[in-house]
């Protein structure tokens, strides 16, 4: 053990070097675990990060360690510790986070890894808008413990860049990601955001079916019926097992959206109550719920297109709600900025307005220029990876077999012919 902790203050070596001369330990540590608390206060994961990190993974295995003790020391690690050194050995990395969230879980205490994740998630990328399994792991924690808002900065940006040697990140990482920031867009009502998101994990190239997939577009079809009020379809690039599977394992959304798009109100609360086990078992039954409340928010918005003004009771009777709750929907969809009306209490009189924007103020600016730059930000980054394939040798390799092929194929086809 002194020796690990000897060499592990050997920082001057040349980082590969130092990640083979601390290997060289694992053995000694794991057959020691009940040292590993000792070793750990002698490190500083500020200086000797890959030390601690092959310690902390080595304690993931040992399954007489004190639980909190570990929390304690991941928490210290993620919140101090070295991307450089942490880079070279991605996988321990990545075991140690996935470990860390499940401990957080059972223990029931998520939230304690938020802050310690989320730096993860921003030291740990050598490039920016780099795709990690920590951003999986992080994104989960905010869910359980419900710290949306922690988690809104880092979904909100484009992540453009993968890098599985360096990151050790893999598809089952990729997919989780965009399901959970799907879940964290639709809590925070940014539907469109969520629309995006549910639609990464289901239509990214495939060839067999995931369940991440499965779950993602159960939530992708109620929120689009929400946002929409029409069954969603498949974009062009959807892989060709998803189009042909998908459905069937969810026979249950795609009734409801059957019946939900005929606009029959009673219907629906029936379609709805008639698969609520189904819903509350995929615990969708929220959204379920949310879908038919924007039945009524959408023909209220369709009002606003043929009226000027109209009584509470009217409106009431129009969407087949009470004249309370549909003064309700009507302030919050004032608030939410749908609609633009003022509700006179007197005589109950609601009149529609025009939108006051503009769009010529310098916050609209501000996002043009926003935008613009994403394009040309995402234009260079799609010209980038096109460069890559066409110097990659194994592209090149296998573009020069297939047309080889194809040559001999129309050789013998010709050779037929003739004969």
């Amino acid at each position: 053990m002194d020796a690990f902790v000897n060499d592990s203050s050997k920082t001057e070596l040349p980082i590969k070097n130092l990640k083979t001369l601390l290997l060289k330990h694992e053995d000694n540590l794991e057959n020691n675990t009940q040292h590993l608390d000792q070793v750990l206060a002698a490190l500083d994961p500020r200086t000797q990060s890959m030390a601690y990190l092959i310690v902390l993974k080595v304690k993931c295995g040992d399954q007489r360690k004190n639980v909190q003790n570990f929390i304690n020391q991941v928490s210290h690690f993620l919140s101090s510790f070295n991307g450089e050194q942490i880079r070279v050995i991605p996988q321990y990395f990545s075991q140690v986070s996935k470990h860390y969230v499940e401990q957080l879980y059972n223990t029931r205490v998520p939230s304690r890894g938020v802050l310690p994740l989320k730096r993860a998630v921003c030291v740990f990328p050598e490039k920016t808008n780099t795709l990690t399994p920590q951003h999986a792991d992080f994104l989960q924690l905010c869910i359980l413990s419900k710290c949306y808002h922690q988690a809104l900065p880092i979904i909100s940006e484009s992540t453009t860049n993968l890098n599985p040697e360096q990151t050790n990140i893999n598809v089952k990482d990729v997919l989780s990601y965009f399901y959970y920031a799907g879940i964290i867009f639709t809590a925070l009502k940014k539907y469109k955001q969520a629309l995006e998101a549910f639609r990464q994990a289901w239509t990214a190239p495939a060839t067999a079916l995931s369940a991440i997939a499965i779950e993602a577009y159960k939530k992708y079809y109620l929120v689009y019926l929400m946002v929409n009020g029409t069954i969603p379809g498949f974009p062009k690039y959807t892989p060709t097992v998803v189009q042909r599977t998908i459905k069937n394992h969810c026979k249950s959304y795609v009734e409801y959206g059957q019946t939900f798009t005929g606009g029959n109100v009673q219907e629906i609360h029936n379609k709805a109550s008639a698969h609520a086990e189904n819903f509350q078992k995929d615990k969708n039954l929220g959204l379920v719920k949310l879908s038919i409340r924007s039945i009524h928010r959408r023909n209220i918005k369709k009002l606003t297109q043929t009226f000027m003004t109209l009584s509470l009771k009217d409106i009431a009777e129009h969407v087949k709600l009470s004249p309370a709750d549909a003064e309700t929907t009507i302030l919050k969809m004032i608030e939410d900025g749908e609609i633009f009306a003022t509700i006179n209490q007197k005589d109950g009189m609601v009149s529609f307005n025009e939108n006051p924007e503009t769009y010529s103020g310098n916050k609209i600016l501000n996002e043009l220029d926003t935008q613009i730059h994403n394009i040309v930000t995402l234009e260079s980054k799609l010209t980038s990876i096109n460069e890559q394939f066409a110097t990659s040798p194994a592209f090149l390799k296998k573009i020069l077999t297939n047309e080889k092929r194809s040559v001999s194929q129309y050789d013998n086809g010709m050779e037929d012919m003739i004969a």
